[in-house]
Formats: C-alpha cells, sequence, structure tokens
C-alpha cells in the first residue's frame, strides 16, 4: 500500500513539473515572439522617437561638445577640455557619434519610411513628413564624416546589411536635395488629417510649417554645395525662393525636451563638465553692443561678461581663473531651454548669402542680412527698444567692404545653440574667422593650430567595416580631422 501511495505521490509530482515545465516553456516562447508577433506598428510612435533623437543630438556629448568648442562658442572644464585642443584621442567618441546617428534617428525614421511604403499602411504625407527628418539625420552624419553609409545606412535590422558600403558626400547631398524637393511638392497640397495629428512634436502637424521647414533645410544644403558645385547650388536655391520659406520666429523648428537625457548638456552649465563661455564670442558681441550678450552668457561674480581663451596648454589653462569666469546664459543652459534645428534668422541670412553671390544684388542681400538679424533678436525676445538700438548701429547693415564675413559672423551668432551646425557653417565658409594658432600658450594640437574639418572613422569602425571604411578613406583622403570633406572647398 505505501509503495501505491509512492507511485501515486510521484506521479502527481511528475504531472505537476511537466506543467509547470509547460506553462515556462510556453511563457519563454511568449517572450522570444512578442517583438515579432505584432503584425501592424502604429509608426506615429517612431516618428515621434525619430524626431525627439534629431532634436536631443544637437546637445549630445560627442557632436555638440565638440562643434561647441571648435566653434568658439565656450570652454569645457575637466577632461571634457581635450577637444578644444585639437587633438584626435577621441576614438570613443567619434564612434558614438557615428553609432549615435545611425542607432537613434536613422534606426527609427528608416522604419517609419519602410512602413508607409508598405502595401496596407502606405501614407504618401506620413512618408514626406519622414523623408524631411531623414534628410536632417544623414545630413548631420555625412557632413561630420564625409563618406558615409547612405544607400545601404541604417539597414542593419530591416535588410541585414552589417557591412553598409560608403557613399560619396556629392552623392548623399544630391539625394538628400531631391528628396526634401519630393516632399516639399507632396506636403504643398496635402491633406493634414493624413499626417501626424498628435504625433508631431515640432509644429504639431502645421503642414504649411512643414513645408517652410523642409524648403529652408533645403536652402541651407543647397548653399553648403556652393564651393562644391555652383550649379546644382544656383539652381536649387531659386527654387527655393520661389517656394515658402520660413519668415519668422513662428516658423521656427526647435522643441523643449523634458524627457530623458535630451537637455542634459546645457543642464552642466555649473556642474560637471563646467562650461565658461569663450572670449570669441563675448568680444564680438561686447564689441557691437549686441543685446544678445545678455541672453548668450551670464555676468560673472563681478558683475561683468569675462570670457576663456580657445585652446589653452594645461599650464595656461592652470592659471586661467576659469571658476570665476562667465558661465553659459540660463535661456541656453535651463532644463526647459529650446533646441533648436533651424530657425527663420538662418534662413533670412543664408538667402542674404545666396542674393549676394548669384545675384550680385547687395541692397536685397543688404536688406535680407538685417531681417536675418531682427528675426535673431526677435527669437530670444528682446525689447523692441533695445533691437530698434541695434538695427540702427553699424553692425547690422552690410558695409560693402567685407559683406560675406558680415554674415557669417552675424550666422554664427544666429545659430547659437545649434553648434554642430555652425561649425559646419564655419567650416564651408571661413566666417567668423578661427585664427591659427601660433602662440606659445595655445595647443597646437594635431592640425597646426588649425580648427579641425571632420571627425574620424573610429577603430571600431575600421575594424567591423574594413573594406568599406578603407574605400572611403582612399576617395576622401587621410582619416585625420583636417582632412576636409567634399564641400568644404573654401
Amino acid at each position: 500500500m505505501k509503495n501505491i501511495n509512492n507511485i501515486i505521490k510521484n506521479t502527481v509530482v511528475i504531472a505537476v513539473i511537466g506543467m509547470l515545465f509547460i506553462s515556462c516553456e510556453k511563457h519563454l516562447e511568449d517572450l522570444y515572439d512578442n517583438p515579432n508577433a505584432v503584425t501592424t506598428i502604429d509608426d506615429s510612435a517612431l516618428f515621434t522617437k525619430a524626431v525627439r533623437s534629431l532634436f536631443q543630438g544637437t546637445t549630445d556629448n560627442g557632436s555638440s561638445h565638440f562643434a561647441g568648442m571648435h566653434a568658439h562658442y565656450y570652454v569645457a572644464g575637466s577632461t571634457w577640455r581635450a577637444p578644444d585642443q585639437y587633438g584626435d584621442g577621441h576614438d570613443g567618441d567619434y564612434n558614438s557619434i557615428l553609432n549615435g546617428g545611425y542607432s537613434g534617428t536613422i534606426r527609427h525614421i528608416e522604419e517609419v519610411l519602410q512602413l508607409t511604403t508598405t502595401e496596407g499602411t502606405q501614407n504618401n504625407v506620413r512618408n514626406a513628413m519622414a523623408n524631411v527628418i531623414a534628410v536632417l539625420g544623414y545630413a548631420k552624419i555625412t557632413d561630420a564624416f564625409g563618406d558615409v553609409p547612405y544607400t545601404e545606412g541604417g539597414k542593419g535590422k530591416s535588410e541585414d546589411i552589417l557591412q553598409p558600403k560608403y557613399d560619396t558626400q556629392e552623392s548623399i547631398y544630391k539625394d538628400l536635395i531631391s528628396r526634401l524637393t519630393n516632399s516639399i511638392s507632396i506636403l504643398k497640397s496635402a491633406d493634414p488629417a493624413l499626417g501626424y495629428p498628435d504625433s508631431d512634436p515640432i509644429f504639431n502637424n502645421d503642414l504649411d510649417k512643414w513645408v517652410r521647414f523642409a524648403n529652408s533645410v533645403r536652402l541651407r544644403l543647397a548653399m553648403r554645395l556652393r564651393f562644391a558645385d555652383s550649379a546644382l547650388s544656383q539652381s536649387t536655391v531659386t527654387q527655393c525662393l520661389s517656394n515658402p520659406l520660413m519668415e519668422g520666429p513662428e516658423h521656427d523648428a526647435f522643441m523643449i525636451e523634458t524627457e530623458g537625457t535630451g537637455n542634459a548638456w546645457f543642464t552642466r552649465r555649473t556642474g560637471f563638465p563646467s562650461i565658461k563661455m569663450s572670449t570669441m564670442l563675448i568680444d564680438q558681441l561686447q564689441g557691437t553692443a549686441d543685446p544678445r550678450l545678455s541672453v548668450f552668457v551670464s555676468e560673472d561674480g563681478n558683475g561683468q561678461y569675462s570670457g576663456m581663451v580657445n585652446g589653452l596648454t594645461d599650464v595656461a589653462f592652470g592659471g586661467s581663473d576659469f571658476a570665476n569666469k562667465s558661465d553659459m546664459g540660463l535661456a541656453l543652459s535651463s532644463s526647459d531651454s529650446k533646441l533648436y534645428m533651424i530657425t527663420a534668422a538662418e534662413t533670412w541670412l543664408l538667402r542674404a548669402e545666396a542674393v549676394l553671390a548669384y545675384d550680385n544684388d547687395p541692397v536685397a542681400a543688404n536688406a535680407m542680412f538685417r531681417m536675418g538679424i531682427e528675426t535673431s533678436l526677435e527669437q530670444w525676445e528682446v525689447d523692441p527698444a533695445d533691437i530698434a538700438t541695434f538695427l540702427a548701429s553699424p553692425a547690422a547693415s552690410l558695409a560693402g567692404i567685407n559683406d560675406e564675413e558680415q554674415i557669417g559672423t552675424q550666422m554664427w551668432l544666429a545659430l547659437t545653440p545649434n553648434y554642430f551646425e555652425s561649425w559646419t557653417h564655419i567650416r564651408r565658409t571661413g566666417y567668423p574667422a578661427i585664427p591659427v594658432r601660433t602662440a606659445p600658450e595655445l595647443h597646437q594640437g594635431v592640425t597646426n593650430g588649425i580648427m579641425p574639418s571632420r571627425f574620424l572613422y573610429s577603430s571600431f569602425e575600421l575594424g567591423s567595416n574594413s573594406a568599406n571604411a578603407q574605400e572611403a578613406i582612399s576617395r576622401q583622403g587621410a582619416n585625420k580631422i583636417d582632412t576636409p570633406v567634399w564641400w568644404d572647398k573654401n
């Protein structure tokens, strides 16, 4: 009898264990299968994620941090100051910049583009909006490195391309402009209901603003080609000027990032690494009595505006009284600071450069130059009386002597706080001029004191995608930070 009871007990235990095993196995199957179990995906959430990632990228520790010092806006403390000394020992940062671009904005927006062209979920309005975001994402990556994966970029998940080929920057730019042209054509007559009514964090699905946005980005890219492909640049500019462009701050593409770490860089204003504003920036603003001085820069402990010289050697930095210099202004460094992608002020100044270069019309250029300054001051909510005073000053009108330099310098100011775009602008135009470092207290780095021209392909990229990366280097030039990208001809 005892043996029978034991047999029964053992049978029950085995049965229970079997049921538990089956249950657990089924649970594991559910876990494994769940990511692929969804047969329809709402591209709205992916679109929002891609947009947020794009704006967060304007403040990341890689591109913004390097560009903010290369473009002489500020100097960071501690070990974060190293890029300011024009060194190239930042392999991990360069790798994170490249990977971050593809794993963030590009990955999400490529999924949106795929979904909006798939039968059953096809939507050409959403596709057009997504293409604008994709263009901005790819433009930043190619502007940072030059030749990069494009036609096969971001296809690792969807098409299992783990070693994508590198496209020439020239071919990338031509395609980016074409994509924007197609998007503008679609959005000009689109039904807003087919867009992203509840998932557009930039313009809340206002398609008129999207058209202006896309066309202004197209103008930016067209002018970037000015010295590399003048014919394409000029023909594209003509198209841009015949379509709506950003005209006032109400058209600005901005976000206030309150989630995640999107605004973390700005909140480090007085934390780690502490940021002190550049002497070059303060001198420009003070020298022209520019009312944006109090917006971009905070007073130091003595109620003055005191800046840091960029590029100091370690010895010179040690005696610079860094801690007591002026911090970044609160408008740029608060938790609710606006992150800008492109503004009406930038657009007016691009127009000023374009009509001066292609139409040889200094009168029209001056009018647009002044509109760019006025719009920038309005963007930062400068008092109207101060705006009028500054517009009456010599700095607010083209002198007919150094017009390109004046436009370039005002662009540098208007692009604040989109530091990456500003560094790119300086690389293209040469304005404002970043002096070559020759003084003994300045670090010349690996560029002989010349502002860096690009980021490096990282050792990880050279190892994991060696053949394609090496092919790009053979076309573009040595993998150095002073090798210019394709459009950098000036």
